[in-house]
């Protein structure tokens, strides 16, 4: 029972959240949409703002395991950054609302932001970047390569496509594998843009 009401928070609260902003959401409101009692969001999360931090945690957990994950691994640079590609389809099919949030908590920090946001995207960050210099390093990429500005062009790529989600649903046709695809084709030709060319 405990558990349940805890999820149902969880739940209303993401899309209330994502709708409205964290200054925009009463507690009552996020109460009754969870059909809960309102003392239960400072028993579970310590309050309001405890609960956004929840719904951060809980949207941005899939990125957390992919990056645990990569330790149990033993890949080239090149397949790193297809590792990452991959795995941002994953995160963004299990959390549809990330983008929001964060486009969101760029434009109107919250606490939240140095606690989770940006403590996930630096290690996001590094991820890649770090990707990028290894390959730079050991001649899969363009030695003059900068890692950090790769790191940063690439996630750009990668993410805007989700965060216009609502204008691609328009004006793609129907196709259930439009996210593999986009996302497959964009590292694709990143890759082939800064491969060293003469790299065997």
């Amino acid at each position: 029972m405990e558990k349940d009401s805890r999820a149902k928070l969880l739940a209303a609260a993401t899309l209330l959240f994502a709708e409205k902003g964290l200054v925009g959401v009463s507690i009552r409101e996020l109460a009754e949409a969870a059909n809960v009692n309102s003392a239960l969001i400072s028993y579970y999360f310590g309050g309001k703002e405890g609960l956004y931090i929840g719904v951060l945690e809980e949207l941005f957990s899939p990125a957390a395991k992919f990056l645990d994950a990569f330790a149990e691994l033993t890949l080239t640079p090149p397949e790193r950054i297809q590792y990452y590609a991959k795995a941002v389809v994953s995160v963004h099919k299990k959390s549809p609302y990330l983008m929001k949030f964060v486009h969101n908590e760029l434009a109107n920090p919250t606490l939240a932001f140095a606690v989770i946001v940006e403590k996930y995207i630096v290690r996001l960050y590094t991820f890649v970047r770090q990707a990028f210099a290894d390959g730079a390093a050991e001649g899969y990429f363009n030695a003059d390569l900068d890692p950090s500005y790769a790191a940063i062009s690439l996630a750009g790529i990668m993410n805007f496509y989700f965060l216009i989600r609502p204008i691609t649903d328009h004006i793609l046709a129907a196709d259930a594998q439009h996210d593999e695809k986009y996302v497959r084709q964009a590292v694709n030709i990143y890759l082939n843009g800064v491969r060293r060319i003469n790299y065997e």
